[in-house]
């Protein structure tokens, strides 16, 4: 037994020597490195939004009617162009008649008028009663405020007439169509739906905190469909209710981009905006729920730095640890290193 015993601890010590041997004559890990940058970030929100039209109308008709023209849907429409005309003949017709009740008061105000100037001139010789004048004077009164309730009806027809085409309040498309020619319509009838394709904008739903950290007019980036552009904060309405603690924003955005009613991601600032040391995200290593990036020592060895992350800005995240700015981290082959590892630069 005391035999076996010493053999068996002559060949662990073979193989420790051995171990050392290898390990003296590993070759060092080739890495590629940067440099700890120092840069201003803030934590962003990446929340979905909608691209809406500023000016979208359900147009109705306003008068009484038959329809004799529609525009078709896919029309565009300048701003004060017809979109339906209904039939103005009853109407025509209306305007007439309320001529015509003008012109019958205007005959009983002179002929009025002519009998009051003879009785001023009999009375004035006491050839007649003072009663008799009074009654012709409140009747020319009467005739006065019936010619202009006359006029009002014959206005209230001619702008009636006016609305029998229904114009474009701004310049769009026709997107729908509620009626078709020869329908019977009444005030109020949905006739078709124009929308401006040319004033755009988002409409984004966000957390109620971030009003702190978003103002009207700041710009904020968009994405969507492989496309980026910058939207202006138009409006912010820092009103929510106590279910989904959420908030609407209206971000302006120039046309071109993409289409009312499609899908996008804008980023919004979640943080004020703080100084931090800065790494290329390639050279976080996540391991055992740990994170950390190896730095390199005056003698070119990895050295482990546990550190904590914070927003960044592209391909570079914010950090805290044991770091300074300027020194070199290894952001290729720092998966399959080891702390105290010897390591050779890839310079390219």
């Amino acid at each position: 037994m005391k035999y076996f015993g010493a053999l068996v601890f002559a060949v662990a010590g073979l193989g420790a020597c051995a171990g050392t041997a290898l390990g003296a004559t590993e070759p060092p890990a080739i890495v590629e490195v940067a440099e700890v940058g120092r840069s201003s970030g803030m934590a962003v929100l990446k929340l979905p939004g909608t691209v809406l039209s500023k000016q979208d109308a359900q147009l109705s008709a306003e008068v009484t009617g038959r329809l004799v023209w529609v525009a078709e849907v896919g029309e565009h429409i300048a701003a004060g162009e017809p979109l339906a005309i209904i039939d103005d003949h009853l109407l025509q017709l209306q305007l007439r008649n309320d001529w015509a009740q003008i012109e019958r008061l205007k005959a009983d105000i002179e002929y009025n008028q002519r009998q009051i100037a003879r009785l001023e001139a009999l009375a004035q010789q006491n050839n007649t009663s003072k009663s008799g004048l009074d009654e012709m004077q409140s009747r020319l009164q009467m005739l006065l405020q019936e010619q202009r309730i006359a006029e009002v009806n014959r206005d209230r027809t001619v702008y009636d007439l006016g609305r029998a085409r229904v114009r474009a309040p701004f310049s769009g498309v026709i997107v729908s169509r509620d009626a078709d020619l020869g329908e019977y319509t009444e005030p109020g009838d949905p006739l078709l739906r124009l929308v401006d394709t040319e004033s755009l904008e988002i409409s984004v739903n966000a957390p109620l905190r971030s009003a702190r950290y978003n103002r009207p007019e700041a710009q904020v980036p968009v994405y969507g469909e492989g496309q980026q552009a910058t939207a202006r904060i138009r409006a912010l309405v820092p009103v929510g209710d106590s279910l989904s603690r959420m908030m609407e924003l209206r971000l302006s955005l120039a046309p071109g981009h993409w289409s009312i009613g499609e899908a996008v991601t804008v980023e919004l600032a979640d943080s004020a905006r703080a100084d931090t040391l800065s790494v290329p995200r390639d050279a976080l290593v996540l391991r055992d729920q740990e994170v950390f990036v190896y730095t390199l020592s005056a003698d070119n060895t990895a050295v482990k730095v546990a550190v904590t992350t914070s927003p960044g800005n592209g391909t570079e995240i914010g950090v805290a640890g044991d770091l300074e700015a300027g020194a070199l981290v290894v952001v290729r082959g720092a998966e399959r290193l080891r702390d105290g590892q010897a390591v050779r630069i890839n310079r390219r």
